[in-house]
């Protein structure tokens, strides 16, 4: 038990820790601040992140972060989900 916690780089979970909190903060401002639904915001985040990602700026964020937030919006495109879903290429 000891080994994993000394194993843990403390300062990557503090900068993943900080941007997921930015983009939950983002979107409660928009729930707060405007009529949107939380479907709508939903469709403005990924839209957003599709948009960085063809820019290159998305690329950045994951860097940084380090949180790998790409595998929740295309885990339907890796090749295990393909094999385990039957769809093979």
């Amino acid at each position: 038990m000891m080994d994993f916690i000394q194993s843990i780089d403390w300062l990557q979970l503090l900068r993943c820790f900080v941007v997921g909190g930015l983009i939950c903060i983002i979107g409660q401002i928009l729930i707060d601040k405007t009529k949107l639904t939380p479907a709508r915001i939903l469709v403005v985040f990924v839209t957003t992140g599709a948009i960085l990602g063809g820019l290159g700026i998305y690329k950045y964020i994951i860097d940084f972060a380090g949180c790998r937030s790409n595998c929740t919006f295309n885990w339907f495109w890796c090749k295990p989900c393909k094999r385990s879903y039957g769809r093979s290429k």
